[in-house]
């Protein structure tokens, strides 16, 4: 759960990073396809993820 409602904006800029997520709830984002994932496609979104959240507050 993220601590703002900024669901819609961090997916925008995840999927610009080529990342596919859901803003399913104004403060939670979703992961999709469902979780089928390499170790290195996890590490590729763990780095990405401080980004977007910071592009979106």
């Amino acid at each position: 759960m993220l601590g703002a409602p900024a669901s819609a904006a961090v997916t925008g800029v995840l999927r610009d990073k080529g990342f596919l997520t859901n803003p399913v709830q104004p403060d939670v984002i979703r992961l999709a396809p469902p979780l089928i994932l390499t170790a290195d496609q996890v590490d590729a979104f763990l780095a990405t993820l401080p980004t977007a959240l910071d592009a979106a507050s």
